[in-house]
């Protein structure tokens, strides 16, 4: 199964952007020519009713954008993907972030088919109860299938309880193949820490640059706990380098990471289609300062 990561696309402009600018030129240059007079100039009550009316224009034109992209199961978010969902159906548990239920509503297709592929293997697992992070089916022989399972509490070890519902879901009537032989397994969870220590100037702000590299670097690892993820060092060390050219204004004041030095893991998190890496610990600290 390959899955489109929606969360990548760029949105689709739906109505063309104009700046109000350019719909204020056009505007002037279409009166001047409906009057057959010049085109009214800067301080001309003309001209300024015109700079108001380009900015609605341009302001409608931007709303009619964001509205339209609420319509797209890539860009809509609560109650408006809640309602795409309910078309395919799937429903939004209550524990699922909007990124995790559009990954459900976007699998649905995957449904229409038996418990066969293995994107409809995941599917119904998802499906089976809230608590299913995630699921990735394995075939070591022909009809035999062996389903991991991703649990969203704790370190995601599943419960042989929660391993047991999603045998339950997928029975041999409805939802699987008659002659699939499955066993349902619980994640294998490889546990790991993160500690770095952060290079910057002296100033004020340090404390909001440490804060947001432990943001990030929290971001990062919760992306990688899935199935077969992998935490690779090149991505710690990206995440844990604030510069100036980041997203300062979430912080406010800061002061940039000239260097970032990775204490554990000594090694990136490589894991199979059984496994899952789960970060236990996030240690972020300015480099030189006492623990």
């Amino acid at each position: 199964m390959s899955q489109i990561d929606l969360s990548k696309l760029p949105p689709p402009e739906v109505v063309q952007q104009l700046d109000a600018v350019s719909i204020r030129t056009r505007m002037l240059l279409r009166y001047a020519e409906l009057q057959g007079v010049e085109v009214p100039k800067v301080g001309d009550p003309l001209h300024n009713a015109m700079s108001s009316m380009a900015e609605e224009v341009t302001r409608a034109r931007q709303e009619f954008q964001d509205i339209s992209l609420e319509n797209m199961v890539a860009f809509a978010s609560g109650n408006n993907l809640v309602h795409l969902g309910a078309a395919r159906p799937v429903e939004k548990f209550d524990k699922e972030t909007d990124d995790q239920y559009r990954r459900r509503v976007q699998m649905a297709p995957e449904s229409f088919s038996v418990a066969g592929p293995d994107g409809a293997y995941i599917f119904h697992a998802l499906n089976a109860h809230e608590d299913v992070l995630d699921a990735r089916p394995l075939s070591p022989t022909p009809v035999k299938v062996d389903l991991y399972i991703l649990s969203r509490l704790g370190d995601g070890s599943a419960s042989p309880e929660l391993c047991q519902t999603v045998f339950d879901y997928l029975d041999g009537i409805t939802k699987r193949p008659l002659n699939d032989n499955l066993d349902v397994y619980p994640a294998i969870i490889k546990p790991y820490r993160i500690e770095v220590e952060l290079n910057m100037p002296v100033g004020p702000g340090e404390a909001q640059t440490l804060a947001m590299a432990e943001k990030r670097l929290q971001k990062l690892a919760d992306e990688t706990h899935v199935l077969g993820g992998e935490v690779a060092l090149s991505a710690l060390y990206a995440a844990a380098h604030v510069k100036r050219d980041d997203k300062a204004a979430e912080i406010g004041s800061f002061q940039p990471v000239t260097k970032v030095s990775l204490i554990e893991p000594l090694a990136g998190i490589e894991c199979l289609a059984s496994e899952a890496p789960f970060c236990t610990e996030i240690v972020v600290r300015k480099a030189g300062a006492v623990v």
